[in-house]
């Protein structure tokens, strides 16, 4: 069988962005472009280079490359390692998918360096341009306003000595805002709000959680009624930032609720109205 490296160049790089990509999504993160080029055109060059020093597709060196590629494409997110599990388990999905059509077939998809499709090119730009648009349709949602949106962005909140970054989820769903002056409220995980009040909160009402505060910390903050859909509502207690920073640099004026129940599962501390 002959191989063509250029073949092996471009379908391990379409490849390798679409799987990116698709644990980017399913991770609830951005992506940057220029990464993800670059990301998926050294996984391309890996696979050539696999297909001519066939040492290099041992198992501990893909996994090592795959590591690398992560590493690349999503740079400092805090939840780098769960992006690499989810960049696994997409790409073991496209292979095993790969090596069923393969044996149903008869042709051969699979290459110990790579996917090797032996199609035109312009048929592998298609079917790019194809998989792009269908995964920011099915995984990321339509517009700002669809009911698949998972888009998130980190915030940096100051609140007296203390200051992290926070990374919200925009949730169509969060239209609260503080009675008094109308300012939007980002609903921040517990552990969020304990690392910034530099305490340790109660777990029961918002109200004794409100009580059990210091004097200096209870003065700057109150209690927010609130209504979630399937709930009767309740409080939630909350405390007004010194300052929160978008990543752009922009300020936001709003104050901070802390949740009532756990949110995120680890892939964001907050939640945002849109």
């Amino acid at each position: 069988m002959v191989v063509y490296l250029d073949v092996v160049f471009a379908v391990n790089a379409l490849m390798d962005g679409a799987t990116l990509l698709a644990a980017a999504r399913l991770g609830g993160v951005q992506v940057r472009k220029m990464r993800l080029i670059f990301s998926a055109a050294l996984g391309g060059g890996y696979a050539v280079l696999g297909a001519v020093w066939p040492v290099l597709t041992l198992a501990p060196l893909r996994l090592l490359a795959g590591l690398g590629l992560c590493m690349i494409a999503f740079g400092r997110e805090r939840h780098l390692a769960r992006l690499c599990a989810l960049y696994g388990v997409v790409a073991a999905s496209f292979a095993g998918l790969a090596a069923a059509l393969s044996a149903a077939s008869g042709r051969m998809l699979l290459l110990s360096c790579g996917y090797y499709f032996a199609v035109p090119i312009q048929v592998l730009v298609l079917a790019a341009a194809v998989g792009y648009a269908a995964s920011g349709i099915l995984l990321c949602g339509d517009a700002k306003h669809g009911a698949l949106h998972r888009e998130t962005e980190t915030l940096t909140i100051r609140f007296g000595t203390r200051q992290t970054a926070v990374r919200v989820l925009h949730d169509t769903g969060n239209d609260l805002t503080e009675p008094v002056s109308g300012k939007p409220v980002v609903v921040l995980e517990r552990k969020a709000a304990e690392c910034l009040l530099d305490t340790k909160l109660p777990f029961g009402s918002a109200s004794a959680q409100l009580t059990a505060l210091p004097e200096n910390l209870a003065a700057r903050c109150g209690l927010l009624p609130f209504h979630a859909v399937g709930t009767d509502g309740g409080l939630l207690l909350y405390f007004r930032p010194d300052s929160v920073l978008r990543a752009d640099g922009t300020a936001l004026d709003c104050v901070c609720a802390v949740s009532a129940v756990s949110i995120g599962q680890g892939a964001y501390e907050g939640l945002i109205g849109v």
